[in-house]
């Protein structure tokens, strides 16, 4: 048993007499220039259509500010009112203007 696993253990003693195949029909790196040049124009025009999301967002989020701060002050103006109302309905708006 001990024989047959170092028998599986060595080093070759004969090798491949043939060359390795190519992985591309040819043996020229033209095909890696065009598929480069592609890829940097269509990088290209990806980054220059992400450029404009930037601006947008960013005048998204000072549109959601300022509804925020029209439903604060809003909500401020419709409290004042309350107030304003029940005084006058409960007579103590006479005794402040008084």
């Amino acid at each position: 048993m001990v024989k047959e696993i170092d028998s599986l253990n060595t080093n070759p003693e004969e090798f491949a007499q043939t060359p390795p195949r190519d992985l591309h029909p040819t043996s020229d790196i033209r095909f890696v220039m065009v598929n480069i040049g592609d890829l940097s124009s269509k990088v290209d025009a990806l980054i220059k259509s992400v450029d404009g999301h930037g601006d947008k967002i960013d005048d998204l989020r000072h549109k959601v500010s300022f509804v925020k701060g029209a439903i604060w002050v809003m909500g401020a103006v419709l409290g004042l009112m309350v107030v304003i109302a029940t005084w006058y309905f409960t007579g103590k708006l006479s005794i402040v203007v008084s």
